[in-house]
């Protein structure tokens, strides 16, 4: 018996077609009719066997399939009228690999369990290469396993489970740091943040930067509200404004002003120009050019005064120095307390 060599090609193509559309692998019934219809095609005869038996189940198990195939759709998608596909309510999908929605970054190697979305048009495009990460906007990379770039461009989160929420350029670096917007902005410290402003840098754990531009946090859990140019490097230090002040004691603060430096552990500058308090708990209130290095001492303003004694205190005027212990100078030029206790009114 010899089969009719174009009407069984034509159901293998039609079953093969079929199958490969709906992505299910050929059975062994359908292997079986591939090799009687490569004996027809060598014109050797073919086995005698149940040959339509086999072509009905080949058919009846393809007819199932598809119906499985188009049931499952069925249940997950409905078309409305205006043409668009909605989910079944209550339907849940899960994509191993990723989803990519837009341009596909042919130079971006993708992580497990991705999703990036964008429609620029640029190339590269978006690119989620860790594993479990996110990216919408444009040309932003998400390398960090778990990090997400949620919008704006050029922005990169490469730290474990790190953001970037915006902006432009970018980069949060340190596992779980964060940057929410603006320009240049690098948070590279564990769990470190940079709300906004440019060129800031957040380098040391739990540090932070909230605005401003070219403000460095460099201490633990250290803190510049804003301003330009200034640095936070003791722990839990903190600048709030002004311009290229220094907060280098522990908990030292400074508050405004311009070329401020706190260096004593728990020293503090208001305001002023180009201040200093070195001592521990000292302070310097404003003024110019005024130092408080003594162990809690303080000065309220004035010009190139110096508390240099412990808990010496000067109010104002200029060139004044209290020296002794609790000494105290609270105005007039060049007056000096030299002794323990000692006062000067002005």
């Amino acid at each position: 018996m010899k089969f009719d060599l174009s009407a069984l090609a034509v159901i293998a193509v039609s079953v093969a077609g079929s199958w490969t559309g709906l992505s299910i692998k050929y059975d062994r019934k359908l292997s079986v009719l591939l090799k009687k219809i490569d004996a027809c095609s060598k014109g050797e005869a073919a086995p005698v066997g149940t040959d339509n038996t086999i072509l009905t189940q080949v058919s009846e198990r393809l007819e199932r399939r598809m119906e499985a195939e188009l049931t499952n759709l069925a249940s997950a998608f409905t078309k409305d009228g205006d043409g668009w596909w909605v989910a079944a309510p209550g339907a849940m999908f899960r994509i191993p690999g990723g989803l990519v929605i837009g341009n596909k970054n042919d130079k971006c190697t993708y992580g497990e369990g991705v999703l990036s979305v964008d429609a620029g048009d640029a190339d590269p495009s978006n690119c989620p290469s860790g594993n479990g990460s996110v990216t919408f906007g444009h040309q932003n990379m998400a390398s960090g396993k778990g990090a997400t770039v949620t919008g704006g461009a050029d922005n990169t989160a490469s730290g474990y489970r790190s953001s970037v929420t915006g902006g432009i350029s970018n980069t949060a670096s340190g596992d779980t740091a964060t940057v929410t917007g603006g320009n240049s902005n690098d948070a590279t410290g564990v769990t470190s943040s940079i709300t906004g402003g440019s060129s800031n840098m957040a380098s040391n754990y739990g540090s932070s930067i909230t605005g401003g531009s070219s403000n460095k946090a460099e201490g633990y859990e250290s803190s510049v509200s804003g301003g330009e140019g200034n640095t936070a490097v003791g722990s839990r230090s903190s600048i709030t404004g002004g311009s290229e002040n220094k907060a280098s004691g522990t908990r030292s603060s400074v508050s405004g002003g311009k070329d401020n430096q706190a260096s004593g552990s728990y020293s503090s500058i208001t305001g002023g120009n180009s201040n200093k308090a070195e001592g521990h708990n000292s302070a310097v209130s404003g003024g110019d050019k005024n130092s408080a290095s003594g162990y809690s001492s303080s000065v309220s303003g004035g010009s190139y005064n110096a508390a240099v004694g412990s808990r010496s205190s000067i109010t104002g005027g200029s060139s004044n120095k209290a020296e002794g212990q609790y000494s105290v100078v609270s105005g007039g030029k060049w007056n000096v307390a030299l002794g323990e206790g000692s006062s000067i009114l002005g």
